[in-house]
């Protein structure tokens, strides 16, 4: 079975212990009674030491797949936070009804749900590798062999390093908390970001020597997917050319290489090769010679079965449609789904970056990028005629339908989907390799090299080859949005360059007029500030 398989036992005590950064009260000071679970008497063996880590890896599919168990968080809340991380109020997209920070800048504060959300998610991570290291070490615990440990060590450590690594691109300066905290600690500050990449080098550093070298494509970590992010973080740092060796030791593994033919489950059905990188089945897939590493959803498995909203968030609400004849144009069915339009596509992501190569960049096919809709319904005298949109249909249910955010064919639980989807989503794929590697020759003054890298990207959509005059930061970024759209944190990516501000200015009309500087980072929780009464936590400039 490809799946991780969590000892869900043990892992209900291991879940309890992850809580957020400010959540250290007298409960921690109570007994717990040896009858029960505790991170006593559950990391005392390598079984309760890897349902540690499997929680970790469940905890982390909160950033790529919608945020799970997050106290109160309602549906819309969790569609926002999703979109927000991934698009909403960046150059890509914004919120549909603009009455959100996404859309208007002056509405985020300290208090918003979204920064405090994802803070709880990278602190839950922080803490619970931060048990499993301190707890592997305990002189009470004995190993079998010296393997053992370090393979656990280094999971824990990368995704350590991988909270951190969000952290520092969003908050900028945040604690760094090195060990498991056992007593309430009311009097954390905030460590300059030069540390928090210091730290994160460390752990991803650890993880990419004692990580398996082998990628089963099963969605277990391997060394490739620590270099991947060593190769982002030392282009934070300045260090390009560590940047570029990493990213190498990826891009040279034989393991990986782009896929250039039609692979997986659906090649019997119309597409093409960039579409069946996001057909069901295809993420984690012996064949997929391009991924370095995937988040694991199923439908119907235990543990497996949480809500991917991409399909709710990203597609036009096209139900809202009605033919000429005023009946409704579409039904919902296997090809469409029920998407919801939650977020707005900008005209620079709908139309811009593909206008050079429009008719021959694979990824900006009818396969991938959906910006025609016939009517469906049988009982209209319109039906299986092309949608002619009416200008207010525009704001929320006609507009480019990105067709990884949908399984034409392929929707498990039948086609009244409710906007999910339950396919693996990746958290890296080889192709962003390229591209930071491109990003670190860019810094490094190689444009040659850059332009070389990107080509490879380019090449395998069909599209023309870039100049190596022609290559700078937005190129790139250009270039980022053509191939991993929806896949990108956008607003990390631009955070982590300081160009959230202009980048919005350039290309967001409706974000464009609130947004300052300052909003290249969030702010830092209010509950996170208020609870850390033993010191002073300050906030980010501008909140």
């Amino acid at each position: 079975m490809k799946k991780i398989i969590i000892n869900t036992l043990r892992i209900f005590i291991i879940a309890l212990t992850l809580t957020s950064l400010s959540s250290c009260n007298d409960d921690y000071l109570q007994e717990i009674p040896q009858g029960f679970l505790s991170p006593e008497n559950t990391f005392t063996d390598k079984e309760g030491f890897e349902s540690g880590i499997n929680d970790l890896y469940r905890v982390s599919r909160n950033i790529g797949v919608t945020s799970e168990n997050l106290s109160g968080m309602v549906s819309t809340e969790r569609d926002k936070s999703m979109t927000a991380l991934y698009g909403a109020g960046t150059d890509l997209c914004w919120y549909w009804n603009k009455v959100d920070f996404f859309s208007d800048y002056t509405n985020i504060n300290s208090f918003n749900a979204t920064p405090q959300n994802y803070w709880i998610i990278f602190y839950t991570m922080i803490k619970g590798a931060n048990v499993i290291i301190t707890r592997s070490e305990a002189e009470e615990m004995t190993w079998d062999n010296e393997s053992d440990k370090l393979l656990i060590q280094a999971q824990a450590r990368f995704f350590r390093g991988m909270a951190y690594r969000y952290l520092v691109h969003l908050f900028g300066d945040v604690p760094i908390i090195e060990e498991e905290i056992t007593s309430p600690k009311l009097d954390f500050t905030r460590n300059p970001k030069s540390e928090v990449y210091s730290f994160i080098i460390e752990d991803l550093d650890f993880a990419s020597r004692n990580l398996p070298e082998a990628n089963n494509r099963d969605g277990k970590l391997s060394k490739a997917a620590a270099d991947h992010w060593l190769a982002e973080i030392y282009i934070s740092t300045g260090e390009f050319d560590k940047s570029i060796e990493a990213a190498s030791r990826v891009i040279n593994d034989s393991q990986y290489q782009l896929m250039i033919e039609r692979f997986g489950t659906m090649t019997d059905k119309p597409g093409d090769v960039f579409w069946d990188l996001f057909r069901l089945g295809n993420q984690n897939n012996a064949n997929n010679k391009e991924v370095i590493w995937a988040w694991q959803v199923e439908y119907n498995v235990p543990g497996g079965m949480v809500e991917n909203r991409l399909q709710r968030q990203w597609g036009p609400f096209l139900e809202q449609l009605k033919a000429a004849d005023g009946k409704a144009a579409i039904l919902k069915d296997e090809f469409l789904g029920r998407p919801i339009g939650f977020i707005r596509p900008s005209v620079y992501m709908e139309y811009t970056i593909w206008q050079s190569d429009w008719d021959n960049d694979v990824r900006n096919s009818e396969f991938n990028m959906q910006r025609q809709f016939y009517v469906n319904n049988p009982a209209s005298s319109d039906f299986g005629n092309v949608i002619k949109p009416k200008p207010a249909d525009t704001v929320r249910s006609h507009f480019v339908y990105v067709q990884k955010a949908n399984h034409p064919h392929g929707h498990p639980q039948g086609y009244d989907t409710g906007g999910r989807l339950y396919s693996d989503v990746y958290a890296m794929r080889l192709a962003e390799t390229y591209l930071l590697r491109a990003e670190a020759y860019l810094n490094n003054r190689e444009t040659d090299k850059a332009a070389a890298d990107i080509n490879v990207v380019r090449s395998r959509a069909g599209a023309t080859p870039v100049n190596a005059a022609e290559v700078d930061i937005h190129y790139i970024l250009d270039e980022r949005a053509r191939e991993l759209l929806i896949e990108e944190p956008r607003r990390l990516t631009l955070a982590r360059l300081g160009l959230l501000d202009e980048r919005v200015k350039m290309y967001n009309p409706v974000s464009a007029p609130t947004i300052e500087d300052f909003h290249n980072l969030w702010p830092i929780p209010q509950t996170e500030i208020d609870a850390n009464q033993g010191a002073e936590l300050i906030q980010n400039t501008g909140y």
